[in-house]
């Protein structure tokens, strides 16, 4: 008789042990996450005479991200950062530094792999502010230039992966390429979709470092 009821009692607490640890599983899965990233951007501007990612920049931001799974693997993420973006021109008869400072809203759907969610793919769109634009043209302050760039980068398309070395510290990469144009007068250019979209067009490459709450 004890036999049987000290084996009944494993069976119940195994059962309970078991219920607890999937019950947390499930409140981990739709707990908010925090996310903090830094790192350099390597920036072009497409249809500005230049070429490259010479331009480098910063980038820094908060973000968060919910579940839209039930096991939690697809996520969605929102962020708020500041990055800069630009470009740099050199040729033989001018030199030109292009600064764009936007404070960015990149809005993703991620997806996890691998145990811990290590890896995580995604991609998005990250519509921006321009807090400050600063053109250089040899070496003086170009005000008209300066001047020349909208509001907002609308409509960037935004893709990224980010690898986790530790529960809390990983590196990622993403790429930022504008759909609109930029600029509000445009002697030449490039253009995105259809013609009549016509301009200058941020692009940037971003590498930094991850930090996990």
């Amino acid at each position: 008789m004890k036999k049987l009821a000290l084996s009944l009692l494993t069976l119940m607490l195994l059962a309970s042990a078991g219920n607890a640890e999937a019950q947390h599983r499930k409140k981990s899965q739709k707990e908010f996450d925090l996310e903090v990233r830094g790192g350099i951007n390597f920036c072009q501007i497409d249809g500005d005479a230049s070429g490259n990612y010479n331009k480098i920049g910063f980038h820094g931001g908060v973000n968060t991200s919910f579940p839209l799974s039930d096991d939690g693997s697809w996520r969605f993420v929102v962020e708020l950062g500041l990055t800069q973006k630009g470009s740099s021109i050199n040729n033989s008869s001018m030199e030109r530094q292009i600064s764009l400072l936007y404070v960015e809203i990149p809005l993703m759907l991620v997806y996890d792999l691998l145990d811990n969610q290590q890896l995580r793919i995604g991609a998005g769109i990250a519509p921006a502010i321009l807090a400050k634009a600063n053109v250089t043209t040899n070496d003086v302050h170009d005000a008209a230039h300066s001047d020349n760039y909208k509001r907002m980068d609308a409509l960037p398309i935004c893709a990224s992966i980010r690898y986790k070395f530790t529960e809390h510290i990983g590196i990622d990469l993403r790429y930022y390429n504008s759909m609109l144009n930029t600029a509000k007068e445009n002697g030449s250019g490039t253009y995105r979709i259809f013609r009549s979209n016509k301009g200058q067009f941020n692009r940037l490459l971003q590498a930094g470092v991850t930090i996990d709450f």
